[in-house]
């Protein structure tokens, strides 16, 4: 019997010990403080809403810190390399922006794919739009619409071209069959420039920027199913226009982690993600979404949703593919 008992005794303490070399799961995730990687420089929108997103999903992690490092270069593409090459446990993130990460594969002929990050939440997704000048002879999309049918190859369209804006308004111009002269620029505040001083006759930009513009602007459409908060006048372009096949487009910033994560340290995951639903939910960071003004394009959608959001505009930069590698 006394042989027996040191037996279980010797066999409690052996899975004691395999216990604790176990990898982490959910009650040891985080085990070490998590660095957020953001694949532009420092002071930007995607910077902000990491730091901010970081700040508060702190306090859900019993002290563990989250350490965000900006690794810019390549329009995005260094920074996801750094992230790939980080071990998949869970304590390397990334705060990425789509359609920016489907260009940096289609169009840099980056050494990855999207199969190589799972996407935890689309957490800001604005829409691009179609907007005038307050002075401007068009009143309404379908203003634009029929003078551009009017006089091929008369009138004009700017855009940057690079982002989610820009496929939007690629796609728009495709879709309605509409022969205008692009005109490219390679700052917001150029294009915002010509646009206010009417030297293009429409611009495509983004719908939360151009809230900001007042009555200095007017957005004649806009790429969300719905109405964007702060421009009642604009009109959803599938609305307007419901034959038309236009994805709901722009520049969304997501969380994600490696593919590989969820499957391989499933309890460790699902922690991850009970923690950031919280951190998204609480009260504090509703306010601080709402005080930055954010709370308009912010959302959680959760990771099955988020995988539909970023395949559409991947379909989208598949098929502007060409243009994008020409400009």
């Amino acid at each position: 019997m006394r042989a027996l008992h040191k037996l279980v005794t010797a066999s409690l303490l052996s899975l004691s010990a395999l216990a604790c070399a176990l990898p982490a799961q959910a009650a040891d995730w985080p085990s070490k403080n998590i660095t957020m990687i953001v694949p532009f420089g420092a002071g930007g929108s995607i910077d902000r809403f990491a730091r901010g997103l970081a700040q508060h999903w702190e306090k859900q992690l019993d002290g563990t810190s989250i350490i965000v490092e900006n690794r810019p270069g390549a329009s995005g593409l260094l920074g996801a390399m750094t992230f790939l090459k980080a071990p998949a446990d869970g304590h390397t993130l990334f705060i990425g922006i789509q359609p920016t990460l489907s260009m940096n594969i289609q169009v840099q002929d980056a050494p990855f794919s999207l199969a190589d990050f799972h996407f935890v939440n689309f957490e800001q997704q604005d829409y691009g739009d179609v907007v005038v000048s307050a002075d401007s002879r068009f009143d309404t999309l379908q203003s634009f619409v029929d003078e551009a049918r009017a006089k091929p190859g008369k009138l004009s369209a700017a855009m940057i071209l690079g982002g989610g804006t820009s496929l939007f308004g690629l796609a728009l111009l495709d879709e309605l069959g509409l022969d205008v002269r692009v005109v490219t620029f390679d700052s917001g505040g150029a294009l915002r420039t010509n646009m206010l001083g009417n030297h293009s006759d429409v611009t495509i930009s983004g719908a939360y920027g151009d809230v900001s513009l007042g009555d200095k602007a007017r957005v004649l459409g806009v790429a969300s199913a719905r109405p964007f908060p702060g421009l009642p006048s604009a009109v959803p372009v599938t609305q307007a226009y419901p034959d038309i096949n236009v994805p709901e487009l722009g520049d969304s910033r997501f969380l994600a982690v490696h593919a590989g994560f969820p499957k391989a340290h499933p309890d460790a995951y699902a922690r991850l993600v009970e923690t950031y639903k919280k951190t998204f939910e609480s009260d504090e960071y509703q306010a601080y979404l709402k005080k930055t003004g954010t709370d308009v394009i912010s959302q959680y959608v959760g990771a099955e949703a988020s995988e539909k959001i970023s395949s559409g505009m991947d379909a989208v930069v598949t098929r502007f593919k060409d243009v994008l590698k020409n400009n």
